[in-house]
């Protein structure tokens, strides 16, 4: 899988049925914990983000608006999401469900956002391993500029 560098992330609706109930899924899990009007809300927000297209916006209303009552939590956001890998560690913050909507976009488009993650960790470790390998009078510099 590559990263999609362009924005938007998900263009279309996807068609495939792993798609499809990811996507029904993603509808679900908004109107539960944004309610009707918070999730069309979230939904701006992740097209002017860059994260879905306004035809992927324009989808995903319909499918919020089909939602039955029960599947439609009417009240804001109150609880920090939990996530598991490869987001726990944003669980409890106020981006956690956010996040959880950028791993349903990710499996909409058939992405694979933990190999994108643990590349990002790499790469990471590897710049704080380079800075750790300077030599002295490097690092006291790097260190005196960032004390400014």
């Amino acid at each position: 899988m590559s990263l999609h560098t362009e924005k938007p992330y998900l263009r279309s609706m996807p068609s495939t049925p792993a798609a499809m109930e990811a996507t029904m899924e993603w509808a679900r899990y908004l109107g539960e914990t944004f309610g009707t009007s918070g999730a069309l809300n979230c939904l701006r927000y992740y097209e002017h983000l860059g994260w879905i297209s306004s035809t992927v916006r324009n989808a995903m209303v319909t499918y919020i608006r089909g939602l039955s009552l029960a599947e439609i939590h009417n009240r804001k956001y109150d609880e920090p999401a939990t996530l598991e890998y490869p987001l726990e560690t944003l669980s409890g913050t106020p981006f956690g469900t956010h996040a959880r909507s950028l791993k349903y976009i990710a499996r909409m488009a058939d992405d694979d956002l933990e190999e994108h993650l643990m590349l990002a960790r790499l790469a990471e470790r590897r710049v704080e391993k380079d800075l750790d390998d300077q030599d002295p009078p490097r690092q006291e510099i790097i260190k005196a500029i960032g004390d400014d």
